[in-house]
């Protein structure tokens, strides 16, 4: 397996930084932070650039904030200068590592995404006439158990540049963390894909798993033996714990028959149709009723929201209720003209 070395270098090239500052700033270019930023753009890449090539920067401490969406996490975002680092250190490192993942790994990577997910599922149910099962996991407390010493083994099998791992070490203790990766690191996604492409390769290499496909920590593989699918699943959970230092979550370790739908993604699907979510119908409805009744909602924020449903809906069986949304919510009849 070839080994990248002398990266340290390309993360800091003026090209690099420039790249990760536009990329950093998408969406954001009216936060005041940073407006601030670029008051000063090229003194403060230079200031980035300096640190890094003396291997003297380090993060700032993160601010930590909670939301619920739709459960509670604990968001801790990096200041934007630590964004631009991480930007810049995932250019270089993403080539790298994408071309090692499976195909059937759809979080955080170009030209996958949740409706590639969905639409894989479906292709591998087609494969089956009848008679076929699923088994779906998801690993417990996924993003605050990842050992640090495994993830650093797992990238150094790609990476024999000491000078970028110890960057990357100094991203995942950052406020003292010895264990776990924080939900608002950019980074963090990638990392979580680089430790789990471990387990997606004992499935497919070692398992030989044919319909199987993962969703950051949420998994899941088709087989019309049940019996099967118990020995692929006691696998993977042996695997997890002794391998990654990761557990299955006991209660969501499930075999069920697909023809009762496979709940997966955000939608529910069959061989032949896929419906939306109930508990994601209903909490669209309750932030269209929110909208109703607030007078100084941006409208902007709006349609942003209804706009992010109407990319959710059309993939899935959902033409008579948006049309019931339509008829009933004026706000969503608006912005689906």
């Amino acid at each position: 397996m070839k080994r990248y070395k002398n990266l340290h270098q390309e993360i800091y090239k003026c090209g690099n930084l420039f790249k990760a500052y536009k990329t950093s700033r998408k969406g954001k270019g009216k936060k005041s932070y940073v407006i601030e930023f670029e008051a000063n753009l090229e003194e403060n890449l230079k200031q980035i650039q300096t640190e890094l090539i003396n291997e003297t920067w380090q993060p700032a401490p993160y601010k930590k904030f909670q939301v619920y969406d739709p459960k509670h996490r604990i968001i801790h975002a990096p200041i934007f200068r630590d964004r631009v680092v991480q930007h810049a250190l995932m250019q270089i490192l993403e080539p790298i590592f994408d071309k090692r993942f499976i195909y059937d790994s759809y979080a955080s990577r170009k030209n996958k995404g949740t409706h590639a997910g969905v639409k894989r599922l479906t292709e591998f149910l087609k494969r089956y006439d009848k008679g076929v099962y699923v088994l779906k996991c998801d690993v417990r407390k996924f993003f605050e158990n990842i050992d640090h010493d495994v993830l650093i083994k797992a990238i150094r099998k790609k990476i024999a540049d000491e000078r970028l791992i110890k960057l990357i070490i100094k991203i995942l203790k950052n406020d003292g963390l010895e264990k776990g990766v924080t939900l608002g690191n950019y980074t963090s996604q990638w990392f979580a894909n680089i430790i789990l492409n471990e387990l997606d390769y004992y499935a497919k290499q070692k398992l030989r798993i044919k319909e199987y496909v993962r969703y950051m920590d949420d998994f899941l593989m088709l087989s019309q033996s049940k019996d099967e699918l118990h020995k692929w699943k006691h696998k993977l959970k042996d695997f997890l714990h002794n391998e990654l230092k990761l557990e299955m979550h006991k209660r969501k370790r499930l075999i069920f028959p697909a023809h009762i739908g496979t709940d997966f993604l955000g939608y529910v699907s069959w061989i032949d149709h896929r419906r939306l979510r109930k508990r994601n119908i209903k909490r669209f409805l309750k932030r269209i009723k929110a909208f109703e009744k607030q007078e100084d909602i941006s409208q902007e924020h709006i349609e942003g929201s209804i706009m992010s449903w109407k990319g959710y809906s059309d993939c899935a069986n959902s033409y008579n209720l948006n049309q019931s949304l339509i008829t009933e919510h004026s706000l969503v009849g608006m912005i689906y003209e």
